[in-house]
């Protein structure tokens, strides 16, 4: 569905929408109530509750509060506050506040649609079906998003279009049960494949349920069948949802963004935005920003200034030593194809490199970023600029380049255009894998691992080099502990939004941050496994802080 745009429910529903394909649009604002119980309102309702994804996937707010402060990225050019665990980390923060009121928005925007369905005549029964069931699988990501943050939630399963002041927090077995009912609903209702370019379907579906189960085993409302539930239906999804691993792992961040074989579910942007554009600032809005973030600050040095191509360096997340190192960079392409450490010129001219006068043409290499020390003798022989682990920053690291964004309309456009990746088979052998590990099946949940591993082993020369770099890529099952399955997240999913989560889900976020995050690891506490309740919300509540308590700590 390309592309999705905004909603707002305040009394009468506000639309900006129009999507299809790759679309026909049909711009509608300030639309009653009346025109949501009709089919075409119901579809344009159902379009409208995707919109919401775009406050968390690909902003500076959903970057910030799960790429920060975890094992993997540590603070680059940006307010260290989730990064560092700072006490501005407050209900005030309007990072969280703002995807709080994002995902609750989204939460009664779909609420509006599910009510509305049963009274519109002249639909398909299984087609309106369909779009119920699409529209309780947004309402179940958004409560999911809030739970894993933010803890005990109010539950609100009708819209509201009047200001209400009643809240309580319902405990997190309860969210849970919302979330489950509404993908069982979902995964009976939705199809197995769509034509209709990002609409939820069956797979999708299962591969949420089953992440669901895996973080609610880890949790205080686990269930007994949560890990024999998740394996089941990551196994469901690799061996009948008709989905494949892409033999190349760069072609998921491929541009211009396109579907794929491999990617379930994606949040997508667009050259075309109807809706306000997105910014820095801004955790809603039409662009997605996480190229600005990760891009590393590589103008200013010889032979290069800022362009498209390379992007603009805002610089946010700098990846640790542990993420950097992580790689057995002779076999696991992963590494390259999810970093970028080097740069062509493309300001030509005449340069003094090394104490030594050098011209540099169009496309010679300018800048490289290594992830070693080397000798001033190698540094000497090199006419390039060299940069060592021992000279990052300011702003200078080896760069994700996963969501890199040439497609912008200018240099200095903060408008970003490339589809956020939020579910995608990579990710189902890694939830399988994990579910299998747990139930104390490690013999099989080594062969997903190691599917995976193999996909991203280096080519060699011959058919038989490459097979033997395969095999070298396989671990066995005496290898497995949560450890190395995170460590196995991080080398397949870095920078995919989910880190932080994966460490809390897993009890491993104060130890994992402690042992490779040097900086974060001098604040953390055990209460920052949840984020603070915003002010707002709390003031806003009939009994206040009674009967909307804050999480500990804050």
């Amino acid at each position: 569905m390309k592309k999705i745009l905004t909603i707002a429910i305040a009394g009468a529903l506000v639309i900006n929408t129009g999507c299809n394909k790759l679309l026909d649009e049909d711009v509608r604002s300030q639309i009653s109530n009346l025109y949501l119980n009709t089919p075409a309102g119901l579809e344009d309702g159902v379009k409208a509750s995707y919109s919401y994804l775009r406050s968390f996937y690909g902003t500076q707010s959903g970057g910030w509060m799960t790429v920060y402060g975890t094992d993997e990225y540590q603070n680059g050019n940006a307010d260290v506050t989730f990064a560092n665990y700072t006490a501005n980390l407050n209900p005030s923060s309007g990072i969280t506040t703002g995807i709080w009121n994002s995902m609750y928005g989204g939460i009664n925007t779909c609420n509006a649609v599910i009510e509305a369905a049963p009274t519109i005549t002249g639909m398909d029964e299984k087609l309106k079906n369909m779009r119920v069931a699409e529209t309780r699988f947004l309402r179940a990501q958004y409560y999911f998003i809030l739970v894993q943050q933010f803890g005990p939630l109010h539950i609100t399963l009708k819209p509201t279009s009047d200001a209400s002041n009643a809240a309580t927090r319902s405990p997190i077995a309860d969210v849970y049960k919302v979330i489950v009912d509404d993908l069982t609903f979902a995964i009976a209702n939705l199809p197995p494949t769509t034509g209709d370019y990002g609409r939820i379907t069956i797979p999708a579906a299962k591969h949420m349920l089953a992440k669901v189960y895996l973080t609610r085993a880890g949790g205080t409302a686990k269930q007994p069948t949560d890990y024999d539930n998740a394996a089941t239906l990551a196994k469901d999804v690799i061996q009948t949802g008709g989905y494949k691993l892409l033999d190349d792992f760069s072609e998921l961040f491929a541009q211009p963004s396109k579907p794929n074989a491999e990617t379930m579910l994606a949040c997508q942007y667009s050259t075309n935005i109807q809706s306000s554009p997105g910014n820095l600032g801004n955790p809603g809005g039409g662009a997605n920003v996480t190229c600005f973030g990760f891009c590393t600050g590589y103008e200013g040095y010889p032979g290069m200034q800022r362009d498209l191509a390379n992007g603009r360096p805002f610089a946010h997340f700098r990846p640790t030593t542990y993420m950097i190192n992580l790689y057995d960079k002779a076999l696991d392409t992963r590494w390259e194809k999810s970093f970028k450490n080097t740069w062509l010129c493309n300001k030509p001219g005449t340069y003094t490199i090394n104490g030594k006068s050098v011209t540099l043409k169009l496309k010679d290499t300018a800048l490289v970023v290594l992830d070693r020390e080397i000798t001033t003798e190698e540094r000497n022989a090199r006419v390039y600029t060299i940069i060592t682990p021992s000279q990052y920053g300011p702003g200078i690291w080896p760069m994700n380049q996963k969501f890199q964004d040439s497609l912008r309309a200018a240099v200095n456009n903060s408008i970003g255009v490339k589809d956020f990746p939020i579910y995608r088979l990579g990710e189902t052998y890694l939830i399988a894998a994990e579910a299998l590990l747990m139930s104390n099946k490690a013999a099989e949940a080594v062969s997903y691992i190691n599917t995976l591993r193999r996909r991203s082993a280096r080519p060699g020369a011959t058919p038989a080099e490459t097979e033997a770099n395969k095999l070298a890529m396989e671990v066995k099952a005496a290898d497995l502990n949560i450890d190395f399955i995170l460590d196995e997240r991080a080398r397949e999913l870095s920078g995919e939004f989910m880190r932080w989560t994966d460490l809390v889900r897993t009890g491993k976020l104060l130890e994992r941050v402690d042992k490779y995050n040097p900086v974060a690891k001098l604040l953390i506490k055990p209460y920052h496994v949840l984020r603070p309740i915003p002010q707002t919300q709390i003031d806003r509540t009939l009994g206040g802080k009674e009967k909307f308590p804050q999480n500990d700590g804050y």
